[in-house]
Formats: structure tokens, C-alpha cells, sequence
């Protein structure tokens, strides 16, 4: 047979097995060429000290070299219920992530609850406000609910690289060449007030938008 039923439900084609092995290598392969630093971890630790949990905010674009950048803290990520999805939730689950299936496209509202009862319980989501379809930097109501809901900060992310490959993608992917210096850094967290109107959504969209920009130039190599 050339195709296998991953644990979701979906039957992967033999080329997309392929695709996802050769992923990981292609990951792997810039990680272990390249020097990487990380910086404000302890961020991540006062927010689980306080708060129990958080809620990781990487945009859609920065998802490739991410991976390898959180293998350590214990994530579980929202990914599409798409099949577009299910291969990305297939290369993350070789670096210790869990997953939580749906979007703000599909599935969104069951995933929204099953997520905000994740968060009460304590631990650490990552999710790309700005996925799955875009527009890129741009962030969608759903990361403000979950957070308003749950009561855990938004923490920003952003990396940067000396040298990196764009992708002809809606995000313009960014894909770090080997051999690379490459710094990823977590912002100050943003809270959202549990008596946030609907109305007022879009402001704290904005506030997000302006924190990730923050976060992006203090990750950028001057």
C-alpha cells in the first residue's frame, strides 16, 4: 500500500510521507549547522509560575525554523484541520509537540472551546494569529478570545537569521539557510481584561500586532 491512517483520521499518500521526512531532515540539518541563540526563556517561566500556562504568538511565516526553537518547552500547537494541517502536525510531533485540530476556517469554535479548557488546565500553546490563510501580520480575533477566556498572557515571538531563503507563499515563508547565526526572543506578555466586549476585539488585535513588531526588531540583527 502506498498510503497510511495517521492518528486524526487522514490516509498520507507515500509522497507525503516523503515530504514530511525530508522536512525534518531539511530542520534538523540548519539547526545542527548553524548557532542559535534564545533569549527572555525567562519570560516563559513567569508566565507559567503565575499564570500556569500562556499562550505562544508566532506569526504564520515564522513556523518552519520555530519548530526546532520550542522543541524544549513542552508546546501543544493549533493546527488546521486542513491536510495542509495534519502534514505540519506530522513534522512537529518529531519535536515534542502536541496538537489541537481546527482554525479560524474549519473547526474553529470546537477547537476555541477544547483550547480554552486546555489553558485552564495549565500549559503552553502556540499558535500563528495570523494562520492559516492570512492576511500575514495581521491577527484574527481568535488568539484575543482564547486569551480573554482562559486568562493567560499572549507572549510574542519573532526570530531572526543572517541569511534566510522567502518562500512565493501568502506568508513569504522564511527559511534559514545552513550554516547560519539565528536569535529568537520572547516579548513582554500582553494580557487581555476577562470583561473584554466584542467590540473592543480589534484593538487588542492591534495591541498584538504592535507587540509582534516590537518582538521583531529587538530578535533583528543589527
Amino acid at each position: 500500500m502506498n498510503q497510511s491512517t495517521t492518528e486524526n483520521g487522514y490516509r498520507l499518500k507515500k509522497s507525503e510521507k516523503l515530504f514530511i521526512k525530508l522536512f525534518v531532515m531539511l530542520l534538523r540539518s540548519i539547526a545542527w549547522t548553524s548557532r542559535t541563540e534564545l533569549e527572555n526563556e525567562g519570560i516563559i517561566d513567569e508566565a507559567r509560575r503565575l499564570h500556569g500556562g500562556f499562550i505562544l504568538s508566532t506569526w504564520h511565516r515564522d513556523i518552519f525554523f520555530s519548530i526546532w526553537m520550542f522543541r524544549e518547552l513542552n508546546l501543544t500547537a493549533m493546527i488546521s484541520a486542513s491536510r495542509d494541517g495534519e502534514g505540519i502536525f506530522q513534522v512537529m510531533r518529531h519535536f515534542n509537540f502536541q496538537g489541537i485540530r481546527g482554525s479560524s476556517n474549519r473547526g474553529g469554535t470546537e477547537a476555541l472551546l477544547e483550547t480554552t479548557k486546555f489553558l485552564k488546565q495549565g500549559g503552553g500553546l502556540a499558535i500563528a494569529p495570523d494562520g492559516p490563510t492570512g492576511p500575514s501580520l495581521k491577527s484574527k480575533p481568535g488568539i484575543i478570545l482564547l486569551a480573554r477566556d482562559s486568562g493567560m498572557p499572549i507572549i510574542p515571538w519573532s526570530y531572526a537569521s543572517k541569511n534566510e531563503w522567502l518562500l512565493k507563499t501568502w506568508d513569504h515563508h522564511r527559511i534559514p539557510k545552513p550554516f547560519n547565526r539565528i536569535r529568537g526572543t520572547f516579548g513582554e506578555p500582553l494580557m487581555v481584561p476577562k470583561n473584554l466586549e466584542l467590540e473592543s476585539i480589534p484593538e487588542y488585535c492591534g495591541k498584538l500586532e504592535e507587540a509582534m513588531k516590537q518582538t521583531a526588531e529587538y530578535a533583528a540583527w543589527n
